[in-house]
């Protein structure tokens, strides 16, 4: 029975997620529905979440999207992050997860749901400048991705497009990368824990 919630739900998810991203808002109250506790519904959403990152850096990659000298770094704050985030997330009791998701969810999905003005506009920073802005925003939706997770890839879109001031190929690409970084670095220490 559980298999026949999940699975159509996870496959919509992932649908939803390679088109406009928040696939974690429909993927992890499936698997809460279908019976799976908090901790191990976060842990298994980010395997889900993590194989369709892996898969989509590649074609940016490939594509030639990712900058690496500015990836590089974005990433190391983003496994700091996710991993700080994925250790409060296994200190919280279940209970007060629940009540945490139940507020997290509908504001969440109101967020990355809403139109989006994906381009920053105004005057493109030095690559020095853009990369230090990257640093921090890395980090906090580490945090956040690590912790919890749903419209990570957004968030990060909206910010590196209009606080670090980067064009919206590069935000994607750089996105992608800080994606699948902190999906691996939350669902090892799910596995770890």
């Amino acid at each position: 029975m559980q298999f026949i919630i999940v699975c159509p739900l996870v496959f919509l998810a992932g649908f939803v997620d390679s088109i406009a991203g928040g696939g974690g808002l429909i993927s992890l109250p499936a698997y809460m529905f279908a019976g799976l506790p908090v901790h191990y519904a976060i842990g298994t959403n980010k395997l889900s979440s993590g194989m369709g990152a892996a898969v989509a850096t590649y074609r940016f990659a490939k594509k030639g999207f990712i900058k690496l000298n500015h990836a590089f770094f974005t990433v190391i704050c983003a496994l700091i992050g996710s991993s700080i985030g994925a250790k409060i997330a296994l200190l919280t009791d279940d209970k007060k997860f629940k009540i945490i998701m139940l507020f997290l969810i509908p504001v969440v999905a109101f967020y990355v749901f809403k139109s989006k003005d994906l381009e920053g506009g105004g005057d493109i920073y030095s690559e020095k400048k853009t990369i230090l802005i990257s640093l921090p925003i890395a980090f906090f939706i580490g945090i956040y991705d690590g912790f919890y997770g749903p419209g990570t890839g957004t968030f990060l879109i909206l910010l590196l497009t209009g606080v670090a001031k980067m064009s919206l190929t590069s935000a994607a690409g750089i996105t992608k990368a800080i994606n699948l970084t902190t999906n691996i670095a939350a669902l090892t220490v799910f596995f770890l824990s």
